[in-house]
């Protein structure tokens, strides 16, 4: 959403101290972007049906949403495993790690901003392979225990009864996802999105009638706002995981110290022994072992401030996390 007027890039989650904040994850294509279009009742975002993900920052809406007695700002995060060079699962570290940098502020006591969390999952995708695990593992790392029951996974792509097989496989998909979410989030929720309505394609609704398309977008717009009434049902009164180590951790936070950083580490390093068992160049491989044992060392800057204030985005080339983050490179 970078550029766009309706939304704002997070480069620093006390760019929302003392609102309702409520974050979106999951993978690319999962439905974020269209489900906060639909939540607004018009293309507030970019959304697509293509296999390249058109949001390509950490990005708040600039208007908030009214739920029940409240005003929510929604968060749209970049799709993991995504096209761009920036959805894989150690960039979206780096960029959740930043926005929780406390900076040198030690003062300000540490709020619960994010309210609720919803993660998006594409239940006509039939793999339940090492990429989806790794997802919800990095996932976890980066929200933790204390807020599970705040969190409401959302099933989407639902095919209707009237494709009996494609809904059979949506359904056995339902199961297996269910199974893994009780027992590695005990307490989150699960829900099903447009499951019975279904959903048409936006080529199809430029199809049919101005009146049965109103009728259609009216439906998806209810059926977002029961998701985030359900999820404001019991609103997070703890911080997540990652904003309290990095509040706790200050200034000299490092990447390995945190959970987080932890887990993504973990998961290059089997990347990388995995590679050193099938490949004939041991010199790279080697390399990046190297790079990895830094990683754990890197120590977490401070963000820093422009115009009265304003934190620096921390992917552009004046901010000290893109600095830092190529003077890692450079260092091996």
């Amino acid at each position: 959403m970078e550029g766009d007027k309706n939304a704002t890039v997070l480069h620093n989650i006390k760019s929302l101290q003392g609102k309702n904040v409520v974050l979106l994850f999951g993978k690319t294509r999962a439905g974020k972007s269209t489900f906060i279009n639909d939540a607004y009742r018009k293309k507030v975002v970019k959304s697509t049906t293509s296999i390249k993900s058109d949001t390509s920052e950490i990005s708040y809406v600039n208007q908030p949403i009214r739920v029940g007695d409240r005003d929510i700002f929604l968060v749209d995060t970049i799709g993991l495993g995504g096209s761009g060079r920036d959805h894989d699962r150690a960039s979206f570290t780096w960029k959740w790690l930043c926005i929780f940098h406390p900076g040198n502020d030690r003062i300000t006591p540490l709020e619960t901003t994010i309210k609720g969390i919803l993660y998006f999952i594409g239940i006509n995708d039939d793999t339940m392979g090492e990429d989806n695990i790794r997802n919800l593992e990095t996932f976890k790392a980066l929200v933790g225990e204390e807020v599970l029951e705040s969190i409401v996974f959302v099933t989407t792509k639902w095919f209707t009864e009237a494709d009996p097989n494609a809904r059979k496989r949506c359904e056995t998909n339902f199961v297996r996802w269910e199974e893994i979410i009780r027992r590695d989030f005990p307490g989150a929720s699960i829900l099903r999105l447009d499951d019975t309505t279904g959903r048409l394609s936006e080529e199809d609704l430029n199809e049919i009638s101005s009146a049965e398309r109103r009728k259609r977008e009216q439906e998806y717009h209810n059926n977002a706002m029961r998701v985030l009434q359900q999820l404001l049902k019991k609103s997070a009164t703890q911080p997540i995981l990652a904003q309290r180590e990095m509040y706790e951790g200050g200034e000299k936070m490092k990447v390995g110290h945190t959970t987080l950083g932890k887990t993504t580490i973990r998961h290059l390093s089997d990347d990388i022994e995995r590679a050193a068992g099938v490949s004939k160049t041991r010199g790279i491989t080697h390399l990046f072992a190297q790079f990895i044992r830094k990683l754990v060392g890197f120590r977490l800057p401070v963000p820093l401030a422009k115009n009265g204030g304003e934190l620096l985005n921390p992917g552009d080339t004046t901010s000290q996390c893109a600095v830092t983050k190529t003077q890692a490179s450079s260092s091996l």
